[in-house]
């Protein structure tokens, strides 16, 4: 009989979609930035695959056997009715980005092409923090090269340090309270069976949980993805400030106040849907999320 866990690649799926290996999306964030921050055009697709073979060339993974099953996509929107194209309103590629994955007998009975659309949802939400992660990290670094500046300076880097402290216990919530768990039931599942069919459901539960642990219920995943958001424009905002001294214009003062109030209010709305969910649904995977983010009681007093 062949041997299940032989056949399904579990650990690749983790390692790619599920962003398994950090440094590999590290390195890819890192080359492909510049590229993925502007309007994406015919060869977008084609230039960030390149860039992830690159990115896995860089950290001594088997790119090509990798780069035959895997493909970045992206999924970008209809052309109008009225023929006119929405490029002009694209102005940041990485929205649209997911990932594709070329399957091989006998796995296409469990990673469906309805999964496959599921785990590049979720490989579009765990990118999108990991850049954050990555774009807040960059933002210290830019700050700590500014030796003089304005009164506003303590505010902006009390505003990193909020941001950072959320995104950092996203993150870990995600890659340990939730992937590593679910992953480490999946494998003794599997490999307590030798039953296809068991694995079938085994693997949908395993895709289920994730997607209902990751924040895709509204209205958690749009919050998430607003405070997102918001850590994306503190970046572009920071990055322009490469200069000795730190000086904001009217109109930059003007969006980071804005980006401010925006992430107070959204980040103390996250908190107060987490607690609903918590109570709702008895989940204590949520509970160890607000246990961190809520050590001080700093969201309790906000609320």
């Amino acid at each position: 009989m062949l041997k299940i866990t032989a056949v399904f690649p579990l650990q690749v799926m983790k390692d790619i979609f599920l962003l398994g290996r950090g440094e590999l999306f590290l390195s890819f964030i890192d080359m492909a930035d510049i590229l993925m921050k502007q309007s994406p055009t015919s060869t977008t697709q084609h230039d960030i695959n390149v860039a992830f073979r690159q990115a896995m060339i860089k950290i001594a993974m088997d790119h090509e056997e990798l780069a035959k099953q895997f493909e970045l996509t992206l999924s970008l929107p209809p052309v109008q009715s009225s023929g006119v194209s929405l490029k002009s309103k694209m102005t940041n590629s990485w929205k649209y980005v997911g990932m594709s994955h070329k399957v091989s007998w006998p796995l296409h009975v469990v990673l469906t092409p309805a999964t496959l659309e599921k785990y590049s949802a979720l490989f579009h939400f765990l990118l999108s923090l990991r850049r954050a992660q990555a774009y807040l990290q960059q933002c210290w670094a830019t700050l700590m090269t500014i030796r003089t500046g304005a009164h506003c300076l303590q505010a902006v880097w009390q505003l990193r340090t909020h941001m950072g402290f959320l995104i950092d216990n996203l993150q870990y919530y995600v890659q340990v309270d939730v992937l590593e768990t679910q992953f480490s039931q999946l494998l003794n599942r599997i490999k307590s069976t030798h039953d296809f069919e068991a694995v079938k459901v085994a693997h949908s539960d395993f895709v289920k949980t994730l997607q209902s642990q990751l924040f895709f219920t509204e209205p958690i995943r749009r919050c998430v993805y607003e405070i997102l958001e918001l850590c994306f424009s503190f970046s572009e905002l920071i990055q322009t400030l490469r200069r000795e001294e730190f000086v904001f214009s009217s109109k930059e003062q003007e969006a980071f106040h804005r980006i401010s109030v925006d992430f107070r209010r959204q980040s103390s709305l996250l908190f107060r849907v987490l607690s609903a969910a918590k109570n709702h649904h008895s989940a204590p995977h949520i509970a160890q999320l607000l246990l961190r983010i809520d050590y001080n009681r700093y969201f309790t007093n906000l609320s």
